[in-house]
């Protein structure tokens, strides 16, 4: 017996087995999608802070969370700098490591730290790469 191919029920069944494994590819995909897009956007951000004035800040507390649909982790430093008020800002990395980031963390907790600000909105800032990095001998392995 042949199939009827113009069935609905024929393409239903064959749609959704085919489905399945292309799935998980989106699901990946979406996933390095979203750290590419992510990447890009924190490199972009510190080259038009390169004009920014600086202040000295300070890290106040940082986390380490999985990244979603990858096996890397996120290291988020959230740390404080004094511009006419007290503001805060978040500076994050990725890792392929979870003991990695979170010996990160441990190690940039109250370190002192110079943050860029915009001047015409002292709430936007930056806390360059280039200046974890001389904080954190890390630099083999930054990137």
């Amino acid at each position: 017996m042949t199939p009827d191919y113009s069935h609905w029920a024929y393409w239903t069944h064959h749609l959704r087995f085919w489905s399945e494994p292309f799935k998980w590819v989106i699901f990946m995909g979406a996933g390095w999608g979203s750290l590419y897009l992510r990447r890009w956007q924190k490199r972009r951000l510190e080259e038009s802070a390169q004009g920014w004035p600086s202040v000295e800040g300070r890290i106040s507390s940082g986390k380490v969370a999985a990244i979603a649909h990858t096996s890397r982790f996120l290291a988020t430093l959230e740390y404080t700098y004094f511009v006419e008020e007290y503001r805060t800002g978040k500076y994050t990395h990725e890792f392929a490591k979870k003991a990695e980031a979170e010996d990160f963390v441990a190690k940039m907790r109250e370190q002192r730290v110079q943050v860029r600000y915009k001047q015409s909105n002292p709430g936007k800032s930056v806390l360059e790469q280039s200046v974890v990095e001389q904080h954190i001998l890390l630099a083999p392995r930054f990137g």
